[in-house]
């Protein structure tokens, strides 16, 4: 254990229980908000802008093979990815890049990018926007289950609630 810190018993507390200056979660699903996002993508809300006090929020998501996300960019945050499991592409600013377990990638505030799972099978990743506030979008956009229907223009209109800027297709 680390010096200064102390586990928490699995009884009723918050989503993510204060332990000195950090925060101590479950394992992945146990306290997660888990939502369903275009593509068949599971996304978990591991730590919000309320748990970090505004600093970040932080999601786990497992993009399915043959998803994509199209050229966008976030107004208001910046995003680093870590691979944990899969082979993505993500295209930063034109240049283009393929990541696979261990690697991230650091994504600026209002930097144009795209990525996509180009593995044979599910991926997973660790998404860090920093500061908070993506986390809505993804609750408010997201579904409970995967076989709920999503709107492409709701979607569309609640990404640009959130500061999402989609370019024009090429």
């Amino acid at each position: 254990m680390v010096a200064g810190w102390r586990l928490v018993e699995r009884a009723p507390v918050p989503r993510a229980a204060r332990v000195g200056e950090g925060y101590l979660l479950g394992m992945a699903g146990d306290s997660a908000q888990v939502v369903w996002m275009p593509g068949g993508n599971r996304s978990e809300i591991q730590l919000t802008g309320e748990d970090t006090a505004g600093a970040f929020c932080l999601l786990v998501d497992e993009p399915p093979a043959g998803w994509s996300l199209p050229a966008h960019r976030h107004r208001n945050e910046a995003e680093t990815i870590h691979v944990v499991e899969g082979h993505f592409e993500i295209v930063l600013d034109g240049v283009r890049s393929e990541l696979t377990a261990g690697q991230t990638i650091h994504v600026p505030r209002g930097a144009v990018h795209s990525s996509a799972n180009i593995g044979e099978r599910a991926g997973r990743r660790v998404l860090l926007f920093s500061p908070a506030g993506m986390e809505r979008f993804f609750a408010e956009a997201g579904a409970p289950t995967a076989d709920s229907d999503l709107e492409p223009a709701e979607t569309l209109a609640c990404a640009t609630r959130h500061g999402w800027e989609f370019m024009p297709a090429r």
